[in-house]
C-alpha cells in the first residue's frame, strides 16, 4: 500500500521540524496513539491502537526510526508495527518546503506492507482508512502548531 499527498502548514519550516522531532507533540498528533517515547537518537517506541472496518481495535505496538535526517528539510523513516491482528512495515520520506517565511509546504510519501488479519480487510477498505488517518494525523499537527506560535 501506498501513501502520498501533501499538507500546508501556516508556520515556519524550523517550527514544523522542531515538532515533527518531538515525541510529545506526535502522540497527541498521531491518531490512536497512547504512548510514545524517544528511545535514542532518531528512534522511537510507541502503542497505538487501531481498527480497520470490521476488524476490532487492538493495541499496536510500534517501533519508528529516522534516517537520512537534513535538517530543517527532509527525513526518511523505516517503521515497524505488531499486534495480534498482525505486522505491519513501511518505509517513508518527509520533505518540508519552504513557501515562504511563514509558509512550509510538507510532501509525504509512505509504503506499508501488511501481513496477519489485517491484511485480510479489503485493500480498498485500507487505503481509505490510511488516507483518513493521515488527514487526522496532520490536522493535529497543524493545530499543535498554531499553539505553538500563538505563545
Amino acid at each position: 500500500m501506498t501513501i502520498d499527498g501533501e499538507y500546508t502548514f501556516r508556520a515556519p519550516r524550523e517550527t514544523v521540524w522542531e515538532l515533527l522531532q518531538d515525541p510529545d507533540v506526535l502522540v497527541k498528533a498521531l491518531p490512536g496513539a497512547k504512548k510514545l517515547e524517544r528511545i535514542g537518537e532518531d528512534r522511537f517506541d510507541g502503542i497505538m491502537r487501531v481498527g480497520v472496518g470490521p476488524v476490532t481495535a487492538a493495541e499496536w505496538s510500534v517501533n519508528v526510526q529516522l534516517k537520512d535526517l537534513v535538517p530543517p528539510e527532509s527525513y526518511a523513516m523505516q517503521m515497524e508495527g505488531k499486534s495480534p491482528l498482525g505486522f505491519t512495515r513501511g518505509t517513508g520520506t518527509v520533505t518540508l518546503v519552504a513557501e515562504d517565511e511563514a509558509t512550509t509546504r510538507m510532501h509525504y510519501h509512505g509504503d506499508v506492507q501488511l501481513g496477519g488479519k489485517i491484511a485480510g480487510v479489503g485493500q480498498r477498505l485500507l487505503d481509505q482508512v490510511a488516507k483518513l488517518l493521515a488527514r487526522q494525523g496532520l490536522e493535529a499537527l497543524n493545530r499543535e502548531v498554531e499553539a505553538r506560535l500563538a505563545r
